[in-house]
């Protein structure tokens, strides 16, 4: 689908986050942790893997892990469809760079969000653990969660829950 360029054309990203859908619920994440959006492609299960961890992707001969970022959320599993797609972030732990793909429903825009746009995350009316959300984002007199890539994908979590089948 498209590349994400990070710092092309003399200005800085940092206020700059892709906007896209789950389960009808209109979320966004930082640009500067998106490496690439893709075309849903074949996903191969792996055994013993927690429920939303759908399984491996082959994307230029780089494995990369797919999460189902709806069932991660906890607002159930996604069906694909026509617009599904996969958003590949990076994500870095202990001086460790992972590439881990996001399934979502539907990549909507990239929005400018400065600090004076945002209010942190009350603490009652989102079906989505507060603690996955980074800040919530005014864009055109709504606002939007804007997800921490860093505590909804993190690397111990993810691999400790993958020990441990539900």
């Amino acid at each position: 689908m498209s590349e994400i360029m990070g710092g092309s054309q003399g200005h800085t990203n940092e206020h700059q986050y892709l906007t896209f859908y789950v389960q009808d619920e209109q979320l966004g994440i930082g640009i500067l942790a998106i490496k690439e959006i893709i075309e849903f492609a074949v996903i191969t299960k792996v055994p013993q893997m927690n429920r939303y961890l759908l399984g491996i992707t082959n994307v230029r001969g780089n494995v990369i892990p797919v999460v189902d970022l709806s069932d991660r959320l906890g607002l159930g599993v996604s069906d694909v469809m026509r617009r599904t797609c996969i958003v590949i972030v990076e994500i870095k732990e202990d001086e460790e760079v992972f590439e881990i793909g996001l399934l979502i429903d539907a990549v909507n825009q990239v929005y400018d969000i400065y600090p004076t746009d945002t209010e942190e995350t009350p603490n009652f009316g989102s079906r989505i653990r507060k603690d996955f959300i980074k800040f919530m984002g005014k864009i055109e007199n709504q606002f939007i969660a804007i997800l921490s890539i860093e505590r909804l994908l993190s690397i111990r979590e993810l691999a400790h829950l993958s020990q441990h089948r539900f």
